[in-house]
């Protein structure tokens, strides 16, 4: 109940500061950009993959206003009334799942009264939705974990630089590749696939929002790793948090 209690003041905050318009204003430019099509029509698939994008894109600036509101001095004097630190994190993340899942709850929403895709019924619905609200928690845990009030700066060095060796085939390849004796290679390949192996849920969640394709097995299996990912990166954040001194942002 202080969760939710804490949740719910959370949200309150972010309504009176007003940041809440920028929501409004990027649903209603996605809607009428995107997702109205007068004349063309829309297809699940295509609206699947819009709002796959647009929804991790408004996580990355919902998490990090709502980390804003949590990283201040006035903040952490509710630590200090009986709020404790795994209900002040699990407040910014579940606030900020509360926006986006409503942002995206009100394209859904339009988007069947005005604009509804002929081959998509409620449980097509439901189905595209689970893996893509999973991606949304997955980045907001990941931002709630690597903001400042979490993680020390070495620590959230080391975890960016483990994300972009995970991805770093992108742009180490030809001639650079090359230039590495064969155990170099063969060395980086190996840490690529080992840090890439906790990213592939969230890209298979994407794809199987938008084809929405559950004969295989491997469905489940995906929605059942996004879902462990989530609890480990939650619950990494809440103890890192519980074990370190709270610094504030300004000092």
């Amino acid at each position: 109940m202080r969760t939710l209690r804490f949740t719910g003041f959370t949200l309150l905050e972010y309504i009176r500061s007003g940041r809440f318009i920028i929501e409004v204003i990027a649903t209603l430019i996605v809607y009428f950009v995107f997702l109205r099509r007068v004349g063309l029509g829309m297809s699940a698939e295509y609206f699947f993959s819009v709002t796959g994008i647009y929804t991790p894109a408004l996580t990355l600036y919902s998490t990090a206003a709502f980390i804003g509101i949590g990283d201040r001095p006035q903040g952490y004097v509710l630590l200090s009334r009986g709020v404790s630190r795994a209900n002040y994190l699990l407040g910014i993340f579940f606030g900020t799942l509360v926006i986006v899942s409503g942002s995206y709850g009100i394209l859904s929403i339009m988007a069947a009264v005005f604009n509804r895709p002929p081959d998509l019924d409620l449980l097509g619905w439901f189905q595209g939705t689970m893996p893509l609200l999973l991606n949304i928690g997955l980045l907001s845990a990941l931002m709630i974990m690597l903001s400042p009030m979490v993680f020390a700066t070495s620590w959230r060095l080391l975890v960016l630089g483990l994300i972009a060796l995970a991805f770093s085939s992108n742009f180490i390849g030809g001639t650079l590749l090359e230039a590495l004796p064969a155990w170099g290679q063969a060395l980086l390949r190996a840490t690529q696939a080992l840090l890439g192996g906790p990213l592939v849920p969230a890209f298979y969640g994407f794809q199987l929002a938008v084809t929405r394709d559950y004969a295989a097995s491997t469905a489940l299996v995906n929605l059942a790793a996004q879902f462990s990912l989530l609890l480990s990166l939650l619950g990494l954040a809440i103890y890192a948090f519980s074990r370190r001194d709270l610094i504030f942002s300004h000092q």
